[in-house]
């Protein structure tokens, strides 16, 4: 099957076409100012520029982030009310001005770009983002943005050097090479990307983006390193962008508020299996959030099997595609697509507007062109048991403690226990375990880890389909499948409970 034809199919209608997006975002936008107009002068005011604006001059105002939340603030203070971390009325009247005045001199570059001859660009300046530097603007936008991303994330964004720059570049180049036509398109959503240090409030996040702040994705400076994560990253996050921009425009969603405006028992949650939960729960995701998931795990699915198609081709240019690959295996892409598209229709369908319930479809049908050898459905194992190897893997870079090893020494045994329930109760035999962790020494870490990988590796090879074992199962009873999720839904329980304890280490969530 040549799955590149599919580069050219996400990037079509009725939903891959970015222009028709892109437009129906600008239409409203417009209808947004116009609604303000009658109470902030400054928006009739820029509704006016915009239409005398030519569409290079219109594209970059109306995708400045700054711009965007000055509105959305104005419009939730009239529906909602005051918000947490919002800039004052004043303010965002202040920064509309601001954009009106920049419209005016028909400038091609954004608002927050200032001097448009220093930008440093990923791309074409036409149609990719630039890389954002604190106090390029030097102005009262610039200073405005960067004040508002250390309240919005409690840290501030790094000044990228000429390195940062030529490692996004050469993923970019190489996203270019793999799927040209839906990158770029895609990438047309972003129009700033900035750097993070990787430490302090952004440890642990690899690469991110918000509903909230859109038309800025924000990439880890510690993790530009190979192109290959580069790529992927930008893709993702530029996708994110590009959903957010459709959202603005249709019916995604029912009712289109933040889940605070509701209480918790309104809100369905999908539990994306394969990422770690923590204390509060964060793999439990709103209709909103599996959307966005589901729409970048399809094209990350795409993306990722023509990377290993033609990873041999590209390395002498953009490096190894070796294990560990610093891509998502396009097999487990396929398969959390496949799973958040089931868990949409289970949990969220009833959510989803029209648009959202027609944008699951035609992702849906193009998923299932692409994949040959799904999942059955309702399959979840292989889900649960990407989270169990996650937590070992990260088990062997945490810290030494008495009260960690204690913990793991415990785990050790439980789940060793539940591990030969499960294999009796599919008629295997156990085999030789590995040494089990002990209570004190320095090797309790590897020792977990291993037991681990023993444990699922085993109960992957057993899965006659390699994505269930309730087939095996000789005697009613519970089932195997959710002997072990419950197993690792227990264990990741612990595991959160002990990092938050004084001298443990909390991680931030996966996706």
């Amino acid at each position: 099957m040549d799955l590149g034809a599919f580069d050219t199919t996400l990037s079509r209608k009725p939903f891959g076409d970015s222009p028709y997006v892109r437009d129906q975002m600008h239409l409203a936008f417009k209808r947004r100012l116009e609604g303000l107009g009658a109470s902030v002068p400054a928006a009739r005011h820029l509704l006016t520029a915009l239409q005398r604006a030519r569409p290079r001059t219109e594209y970059r105002a109306l995708g400045d982030p700054l711009l965007r939340q000055a509105v959305q603030q104005l419009l939730a203070l009239e529906t909602v009310g005051p918000r947490r971390n919002s800039l004052s009325p004043q303010l965002c009247a202040q920064v509309i001005e601001a954009v009106s005045q920049h419209v005016e001199t028909g400038a091609d570059h954004g608002p927050l770009q200032g001097d448009p001859v220093g930008a440093r660009w990923l791309g074409d300046p036409s149609d990719t983002p630039w890389i954002y530097s604190p106090g390029q603007d030097g102005g009262p936008l610039g200073e405005t943005f960067d004040r508002f991303v250390e309240q919005q994330f409690a840290a501030g964004l790094e000044r990228p050097d000429e390195s940062d720059l030529a490692r996004l570049r050469q993923g970019y180049r190489l996203l270019g090479e793999l799927l040209p036509l839906t990158s770029r398109g895609a990438l047309s959503h972003t129009h700033l990307i900035g750097i993070t240090s990787g430490t302090d409030a952004w440890e642990g996040k690899a690469s991110s983006s918000q509903f909230t702040v859109v038309g800025i994705v924000f990439l880890n400076r510690k993790l530009l390193q190979n192109p290959w994560w580069v790529a992927e990253h930008l893709l993702h996050e530029a996708l994110h962008q590009k959903l957010y921009d459709f959202r603005h425009a249709h019916s995604v969603l029912v009712r289109d508020l933040d889940d605070s405006a509701h209480a918790p028992a309104e809100v369905r949650r999908v539990v994306s299996l394969w990422n770690v939960p923590g204390l509060d729960g964060s793999n439990r995701w709103n209709a909103h959030r599996t959307m966005a998931a589901f729409h970048v795990y399809v094209h990350l699915a795409l993306l990722c099997s023509l990377a290993e198609q033609n990873a041999h081709r590209l390395r002498d240019v953009h490096g190894p595609l070796d294990a560990p690959s610093p891509m998502t295996p396009s097999r487990k892409a396929f398969e959390r697509a496949r799973y958040l598209a089931e868990s949409l229709r289970a949990e969220c369908w009833d959510e989803l507007g029209l648009a959202g319930r027609r944008l699951v479809d035609w992702l849906g049908a193009v998923l299932d062109a692409m994949d040959q050898t799904p999942p059955p459905p309702g399959s979840f194992l292989h889900l649960v048991l990407d989270r169990y190897l996650k937590e070992a893997r990260r088990l062997r870079k945490a810290p030494a403690s008495d009260d960690l090893a204690t913990t793991l020494a415990a785990l050790g045994r439980s789940e060793a226990e539940t591990f030969r329930a499960v294999l009796s109760a599919v008629g295997a035999e156990a085999g030789p375990a590995p040494r089990p962790a002990q209570e004190h020494g320095t090797g309790s870490h590897a020792a977990f880890a291993q037991q681990r990988h023993h444990i699922a590796d085993t109960l992957l090879r057993l899965a006659p389909n390699g994505y269930s074992l309730d087939p095996l199962c000789r005697t009613p009873g519970p089932s195997a499948d959710e002997m072990v999720r419950a197993m690792v839904e227990a264990s990741s329980r612990e595991l959160a409970a002990s990092s938050a304890r004084p001298g443990g280490r909390r991680r931030a969530p996966g996706r």
